[in-house]
């Protein structure tokens, strides 16, 4: 069977999404964990390497019988150029500025001012090497007192005071980057599945056959 991508931009619900999609029967379950402030993170088969700005992975088979799922920010492309049989699952973008303000205030509240998981901590440290303004910076990384968004200052090359958070914050908070300009198998906008969960279902089962819940 195909693997089924899921794209989507961070703060969006991605996981939580990808999580509910793999209980389908007709898919490959993932394992899933809910952290405390609701966030939630899955294990696929490549490892989480297709959320990363730059993956690395290795090709691999999906499961013959299932739909293997796999979330992603914005590198379906990528995994259609080196995987077989490849379907897809964009989650765009809301167009509503009320919806838009609670995708952006999950990514913030669920990511940046919280601790990064201990298991992805190391990662997340990996990630912001690779462009860090300031190369000596894990030096000053606090493990298991920092929030996320201190550590991103830090490798910025800036000082994690309250003036430089809100900066980074409201940065945040007005990018918005265009869709991606891919053609996906199927589209869902952000506010089809807060507002019409039962269409989008609909939309899902008719596209793959998956009898989502």
């Amino acid at each position: 069977m195909p693997f089924l991508f899921v794209d989507y931009d961070q703060g969006a619900g991605g996981e939580n999404f990808c999580a509910r999609l793999s209980n389908a029967r007709q898919c490959e379950t993932l394992t899933a964990t809910l952290y405390d402030n609701q966030r939630t993170k899955v294990r696929d088969v490549f490892g989480q390497e297709f959320l990363k700005p730059n993956p690395q992975f290795t090709a691999k088979e999906s499961h013959p019988e299932l739909y293997t799922v796999v979330p992603t920010h914005r590198h379906t492309d990528l995994a259609v150029a080196h995987l077989k049989d490849v379907h897809s699952i964009r989650i765009a973008m809301p167009t509503d500025p009320t919806m838009l303000a609670q995708l952006k205030e999950n990514q913030i509240q669920k990511v940046y001012l919280t601790q990064e998981p201990p298991e992805y901590f190391v990662g997340l440290v990996r990630i912001l090497q690779q462009t860090a303004a300031d190369p000596d910076f894990v030096k000053k990384i606090k493990y298991n007192k920092m929030q996320t968004v201190e550590i991103h200052l830090l490798a910025q090359g800036k000082q994690p005071t309250q003036q430089n958070i809100d900066e980074f914050l409201n940065k945040l908070r007005s990018t918005v980057d265009p869709e991606p300009d891919f053609a996906y198998d199927l589209i869902l906008p952000y506010e089809m599945l807060h507002r019409e969960p039962d269409r989008a279902k609909h939309l899902i089962k008719s596209k793959f056959g998956i009898e989502y819940d």
